[in-house]
């Protein structure tokens, strides 16, 4: 349970039902959700510690309102009929991850809101995955890793870092910001790295992950620094199990993110000289630029044949070819 309190007042029940429900899946990680029929009963909790926010509804909203020390209100707006102009507003009837996004970015925003140097609370594990010959299957073989981690009750945290992941499409949806938002909110905002993860952050099958850049040049202005401090906050400041990078070339510091991570699975394809040369050419250049860390951490991985024809959708990703045959990497791995 977290230490701060996210309070919802709303006459309608089922709504506050379906609304604690949505959070406590969404697991925020500093948060302990409360829900309240009648502005009363917020006030009366109100007495045990005060709410670092508050989310009202337009019709149930009162003048005691104001006696409820609480960091942040919002009102659920319905019909803005009401004229309430003291407090922030965001629509009630809007898909709850919208809603929730731009609360916890406001709040994030906000310098009268607290926020703590915290640390985290399991040891986080870092790998990654990457293909010399850029195949496809790359990030298949990554995101269907985190799914079965996720599945083994793990709480997982995946990363794409290609220059085009095709989320957009693959995932039927939009984003509005992406990681590199997150990346330069975090680096100036260490402190308030859970609220902005907890606005940003989507889900598939158990897996949090942030959306990809819309721009891949605005990975390759990232310096090699900021991707060095971006991963020592993530591991050292979140509640992540396992936190996955799907990795390219175009980020500064390759080779330090490479060395960083406890296992590096390198996707091969032997059924082309091409990709074989690539994979060679990559050896290669590690032992020239005396990476030897980065040799001994990489586990080959070669996806079974037509895979991409039984991949179609991501969340069941786990019970495809790809799966059985990470799954059994996995297992090998220990």
């Amino acid at each position: 349970m977290g230490t701060k309190r996210f309070a919802i007042c709303d006459k309608d029940q089922e709504y506050l039902r379906m609304l604690q429900a949505y959070l406590l899946k969404r697991n925020l990680a500093d948060f302990t959700v409360l829900i309240f029929d009648t502005v009363n009963k917020a006030l009366e909790a109100n007495k045990e510690g005060p709410f670092e926010i508050l989310l009202v509804g337009e019709d149930i909203y009162d003048t005691n309102v104001a006696k409820i020390d609480a960091a942040k209100i919002y009102i659920l707006q319905e019909d803005g009929t009401k004229g309430i102009t003291e407090y922030c507003t965001v629509a009630k009837y809007q898909s709850m991850e919208r809603m929730i996004a731009q609360v916890l970015a406001e709040f994030a925003l906000d310098d009268n809101c607290t926020a703590t140097n915290r640390c985290s609370k399991n040891k986080t594990s870092l790998i990654s995955f990457y293909a010399p010959d850029r195949q496809k299957g790359q990030s298949i073989a990554a995101l269907c890793t985190a799914e079965l981690l996720a599945d083994q009750g793990n709480q997982v945290l995946y990363i794409n870092l290609l220059p085009f992941a095709g989320f957009e499409e693959l995932m039927q949806t939009n984003y509005e910001s992406d990681i590199t938002d997150f990346m330069y909110f975090v680096l100036n905002h260490s402190d308030k790295l859970s609220y902005k993860l907890d606005s940003l952050k989507r889900c598939i099958h158990g897996v949090d992950y942030l959306p990809p850049a819309l721009d891949y040049a605005d990975l390759l202005a990232i310096s090699r620094d900021d991707w060095e401090q971006f991963l020592n906050l993530l591991l050292y400041s979140s509640d992540y199990d396992w936190i996955i990078l799907d990795l390219s070339e175009v980020c500064q510091g390759f080779y330090d993110m490479l060395e960083k991570c406890e296992t590096i699975y390198l996707l091969t394809d032997n059924t082309t000289i091409y990709a074989q040369a690539m994979l060679t050419h990559f050896k290669k250049l590690l032992q020239a630029k005396e990476r030897s860390r980065i040799l001994e951490q990489i586990i080959e991985v070669t996806l079974p044949a037509n895979w991409d024809e039984q991949c179609r959708s991501l969340e069941k990703l786990t019970s495809s070819p790809v799966g059985i045959r990470m799954k059994g990497v996995l297992d090998k791995r220990g």
